[in-house]
């Protein structure tokens, strides 16, 4: 070997490493990554090498948070389940609340109108049969009967039954008859004259009657006595 100086050996051999170096470009390209431990890189001018764990990292990472993430989204939405079965439960025992609140209502209801209604109510007369229409009416000049073929009470106008009635300065029908007019109403007591009756199985039963004072002679001479009934009479001196 001639004679060099140290400025052509050294670039003698760096041309014999060229030579002999693999460039990245010309590496073998692979269809998998089964046996590969890691990849060439350059940074800051130099060969180094990449482990392919760095390479997979953002994957995981991002399987992380989105692990991390869906347990987040398991926990909120067994809250959710949580706090719906808690508001259904709350809408349940509101419900019931309302339907006591309901009864309450109702029984307040019923009592007011019992009160309002009284316990006693006069008719004007009382007729045997009659047909019994099921209109309402509110013509003035009528009054109330009772018809017992019928077992109802009536509003007696113009030769007609009416089964229901709201006439001006007239006993409304609800203090004689139930809601859908069907019935008289027990336990109650119904006025005509000096009688009185009840409201028993569906019919007025006389209850008691105050007949005028007579003399003994006038009740001796009664056609027709009523054990129901009760006679004052007195004894001429």
């Amino acid at each position: 070997m001639a004679e060099m100086t140290q400025e052509e050996l050294v670039q003698e051999v760096l041309d014999r490493v060229l030579q002999s170096s693999t460039g990245v470009e010309d590496l073998e390209i692979v269809t998998s990554l089964g046996g590969v431990k890691s990849l060439p890189g350059e940074k800051d001018g130099k060969m180094v090498n990449v482990p392919l764990e760095l390479i997979g990292k953002p994957a995981s990472d991002a399987a992380a948070r989105a692990e991390a993430a869906a347990k987040k989204a398991e926990g909120a939405v067994a809250g959710l389940e949580e706090k719906t079965q808690a508001a259904t439960e709350a809408t349940t025992k509101a419900n019931e609340a309302a339907g006591k609140a309901e009864n309450a209502a109702a029984k307040v209801e019923r009592t007011t109108a019992a009160a309002v209604g009284g316990a006693t109510v006069r008719f004007a007369s009382w007729m045997e049969t009659g047909n019994v229409l099921p209109d309402k009416s509110t013509k003035p000049g009528g009054n109330v009967v009772y018809v017992a073929g019928a077992g109802k009470f009536a509003y007696h106008m113009d030769s007609t039954l009416y089964g229901d009635w709201d006439v001006a300065g007239v006993p409304p029908a609800g203090m004689f008859m139930n809601a859908d007019r069907t019935a008289i109403l027990p336990d109650k007591l119904y006025l005509l004259g000096d009688a009185v009756y009840t409201g028993t199985g569906g019919a007025l039963k006389l209850l008691a009657y105050r007949h005028e004072v007579m003399s003994g002679e006038a009740y001796e001479a009664l056609p027709d006595k009523d054990a129901n009934t009760l006679y004052l009479i007195y004894e001429e001196e």
